[in-house]
């Protein structure tokens, strides 16, 4: 149990993990998952751990590449954050989605027009691809 608080403690002290992110890398060092969670329970109880700061890191880290909602749900939901949790996170930062659509459109494309349909469909498809629901796109496209 000493060895695996050990690997908890040498992984936490590089980066925070998820709770399931530490649970995968300690299975794969061939621990049992009862003493995974023990360990677990111990690094949350002592403030090692915890799937809130986890979820603001990884919410903020995202933002400020630039990416939508979509895209960090889904990021968060591959690192085994609740989607309550990751609401409460995005609600407390209070994000601004349109300016920050806005703000990566006008990065990629400047202050230039879309020339025709496909290339406005390229522009729509760069936004979607980065996590941006309509609603977000069409107030980064529109020309005022």
């Amino acid at each position: 149990m000493s060895d695996l608080k050990k690997i908890a403690i040498d992984l936490l002290s590089r980066r925070d993990h998820s709770r399931q992110e530490l649970v995968q890398k300690l299975q794969s060092k061939g621990a049992l998952y009862d003493d995974i969670q023990q360990v677990l329970d111990w690094c949350q109880t002592e403030n090692y751990q915890s799937d809130e700061r986890y979820a603001t890191l990884l919410v903020r880290s995202k933002i400020n590449k630039g990416y939508g909602p979509l895209y960090i749900a889904q990021a968060a939901r591959e690192q085994g954050i609740s989607k309550e949790l990751l609401t409460q996170t995005i609600e407390a930062l209070e994000v601004d989605w349109f300016a920050l659509a806005l703000g990566q459109y006008q990065k990629k494309y400047g202050d230039k027009p879309a020339t025709d349909f496909q290339d406005k469909q390229k522009r729509m498809g760069y936004l979607q691809r980065r996590g941006f629901n309509g609603a977000q796109i069409q107030y980064a496209l529109k020309p005022d």
